[in-house]
């Protein structure tokens, strides 16, 4: 499971918030590894009863079932009645659209049934003692989601959560809770100051946060769970000049309700390590601290600054093993096995997928490297919230992603690797040039170079112009993929200004005629003149006269089959101009 979030940018401005991407009533349940991991794994664990005292009842609260006979959660997966793909007992399963106490009983009744041992669902207070009793006899956890919390707010918050777990096998101790888990620590300093407390990055997202935030007033609840600050408030700060003072200064800043027009004031403070500024910490109160108090924000910003400073330096090593193994992955041969469980995709069938970025002309898009890191961090986050088992990273400037399809078909895994992509696509706002390529499905780790190479032909096709929309699956475009070669040994072989289609084509480049479009609309239409006229806008008498020039032109035999066939193939190879 991949956090939201992700490096800050100085200059950050905001009250504690940040966005994320979440996800929809569209996905489905996904099976996990049953495997043994690797240490190396990145997949986060916590305790139920954590997780729950970390989000908080603002959010969550359990109906039914005792929340301490579960042991750990290590992933959320949203349920699709019409998938009956298997689960483990540590997935926290979310009933998406399912309401009512019967419905919800028929779902936990099936989902325990598969191992599942927690689950989410809009628990009304109309559940009758009948569904009560029905969903007690299957020991899960029933936890209502708390009304006006959207299922999107609720998984970023969720991954925000599991996300400070993701240091399997690197846990210290350091004042008293484990080091690295900023959560932990939020909750402590808010016990030392009897308020709820944010934690913010330098980009004003929040990274952590306390239990408690129930307490807060309307705006610090919108923030916690939107994870952005409305803009008003933003302006607010500006004006008043806190961000500065933040900048400039370790003192805490009060800011009074008054000037937010809130109910409760807010006091802030710098996360510094020397002179880099690293984010600050909010606390939600309504007058300011007592000194002793303020004492104690001080130094606990100080041992957080620590806490950031490994949790960076432990994401940027686990990027470089992350990337390392995927690249390990995708070149096959013996190592692949082992990089395929340390990934947590065990070893059972697979697809690749390639992002790329597709050129405009006219534009040189300089950040072209930037951007596709920025948005491969996106899709592991994106993957991590829709399809648990799945791995991403950049390798030698292309963002590949490897997702375990085991329990389908080939055609359905290639379908649903497809509409992930489409739907990372369009949530991102990138579907305009971002591109995504394929691969077929493989059984075997080995064979997963032979994914990506495929993966890679779709981006190909997909750059060329080839083939319309910014996903294609390699089986789709797999012919265009063969012309695309074909093309590039032409050139190669300095065949490209030979044959007809070129000749025609000289002649429309020096007398503006457009004989080669003629013939492609004639050869498209199989024949049909008055299609291929309407195709071009122009009346069919005039189209016939062209047809009859690029004939007489180019001595070509129309109606012998094996000429047209040469054609198309010709035109296909010259590929859209």
């Amino acid at each position: 499971m991949k956090g939201l979030g992700g490096p800050g940018v100085a200059g950050g401005r905001g009250l504690p918030g940040g966005s994320g991407i979440g996800v929809g009533p569209y996905d489905t349940l996904r099976s996990q590894d049953e495997g043994v991991m690797d240490v190396g794994t990145v997949r986060p664990r916590i305790s139920l009863v954590r997780l729950l005292e970390d989000v908080g009842t603002t959010v969550l609260n359990a109906v039914v079932g005792d929340p301490q006979s579960m042991d750990e959660v290590a992933s959320v997966v949203i349920h699709d009645p019409e998938d009956d793909s298997p689960s483990t007992s540590d997935s926290m399963v979310l009933l998406v659209g399912i309401s009512g106490g019967e419905r919800i009983a028929e779902s936990v009744v099936d989902l325990a049934e598969r191992g599942v041992a927690v689950v989410v669902a809009r628990v009304s207070s109309d559940l009758s003692s009948v569904d009560r009793e029905t969903i007690e006899s299957t020991g899960v956890v029933v936890l209502a989601l708390a009304r006006g919390v959207s299922w999107v707010q609720l998984t970023s918050l969720l991954h925000s959560v599991l996300e400070a777990r993701n240091e399997v096998g690197h846990i210290h101790s350091r004042g008293g809770g484990p080091a690295g888990d900023l959560f932990a620590f939020a909750n402590a300093v808010s016990a030392l100051l009897d308020a709820p407390i944010t934690i913010e990055d330098r980009s004003s997202r929040v990274i952590a946060f306390s239990g408690r935030q129930e307490e807060g007033d309307g705006p610090r609840i919108a923030t916690v769970l939107e994870r952005q600050v409305p803009d008003q408030y933003i302006r607010v700060l500006e004006e008043a000049g806190v961000f500065d003072r933040l900048y400039r200064s370790d003192d805490p800043v009060w800011v009074p309700a008054e000037t937010l027009g809130t109910k409760m004031g807010r006091i802030a403070v710098s996360i510094r390590a020397g002179d880099e500024f690293l984010g600050s910490m909010w606390v939600a109160l309504v007058a300011p601290l007592s000194e002793d108090r303020t004492r104690a924000l001080l130094d606990s910003a100080g041992m957080i600054a620590l806490q950031m400073l490994r949790l960076r330096g432990g994401a940027d090593a686990e990027r470089r093993l992350r990337a390392d193994l995927i690249a390990t992955l995708l070149d096959g041969g013996a190592g692949a096995v082992d990089a395929m469980n340390r990934l947590g995709l065990g070893t059972g069938p697979t697809l690749v997928m390639a992002l790329g970025r597709r050129s405009f002309e006219g534009s040189s898009k300089p950040d072209d490297a930037a951007h596709i890191v920025r948005l491969t961090d996106a899709l592991a986050m994106h993957l991590g919230a829709v399809h648990s088992q799945s791995a991403a990273a950049l390798v030698n400037g292309t963002g590949y992603a490897v997702l375990s399809v085991r329990g389908h078909s080939p055609a359905e895994a290639e379908l649903q690797a497809s509409r992930v992509a489409s739907d990372f696509l369009d949530r991102t706002g990138a579907s305009g040039d971002t591109i995504i390529g394929i691969g077929r499905v493989v059984t075997r780790p080995a064979q997963l170079s032979r994914s990506k190479r495929d993966a890679e032909h779709a981006l190909e096709v997909l750059l060329a112009g080839r083939a319309s929309g910014s996903v294609a699956t390699f089986s789709s475009v797999h012919v265009d993929a063969i012309l695309l070669e074909i093309a590039s040994e032409v050139a190669a072989e300095g065949f490209s200004d030979l044959g007809p289609i070129e000749a025609i084509a000289s002649h429309d480049a020096a007398h503006a005629t457009s004989f080669v479009d003629t013939l492609d609309a004639w050869l498209n239409a199989f024949g049909d003149v008055g299609d291929a006229a309407a195709s071009l806008h122009v009346h069919p008498n005039t189209f016939r006269y062209r047809l009859s020039k690029v004939k007489s032109m180019a001595a070509l035999d129309l109606d012998d089959p094996n000429v047209r066939f040469r054609l198309m193939v010709h035109l296909r190879l010259r590929g859209p101009r």
